[in-house]
């Protein structure tokens, strides 16, 4: 066993940092999963529509993206399909855009098996939020509570 009274602060925090990944990814591992049903239709020159997983991995934000069904119409495409997320998870949805916004937003997946709003992507300050979530550095209550 290490003997932490012998490491240093910044080794600490550190192992504390690490640790916390490591029990989040477990407790993603053994939580329920759920499925959730998505469709959106848009402009592919505006944006293309779709569904991701957010996690964070090597100093970044990485997404994991669902493989939807495309139909595509004359000038139109919609996006559609299920997906299944697990408890804790953060869903990116675009729904679409325009030529000046991207429509997305950030949801989390509750025990219940709701999908909470917790981003909308104009928000720097809800997103800070998310990243600290999947950092590790907040919990999921910390999160929904602003």
């Amino acid at each position: 066993m290490i003997n932490l009274k012998e490491m240093t602060i910044q080794e600490l925090e550190e192992l504390i940092a690490e640790a916390s990944k490591v029990l989040a990814e477990k407790k993603r591992d053994e939580s329920k999963e759920f499925e959730f049903e998505f469709s959106a239709t848009n402009d592919p020159r505006k944006g293309i529509p779709y569904v991701a997983r957010l996690y964070w991995q090597d100093g970044k934000l990485q997404r994991d993206f669902y493989e939807l069904n495309r139909q595509w119409g004359k000038k139109v495409v919609t996006v559609s399909g299920t997906y299944k997320a697990r408890v804790g998870d953060i869903i990116e949805q675009r729904s679409g855009g325009s030529w000046k916004n991207d429509y997305r937003a950030w949801f989390l997946v509750t025990e219940n098996g709701e999908q909470v709003l917790v981003a909308d992507i104009d928000s720097s300050r809800d997103k800070t939020k998310v990243t600290e979530y999947l950092q590790g550095k907040i919990s999921a209550a910390e999160l929904l509570n602003e």
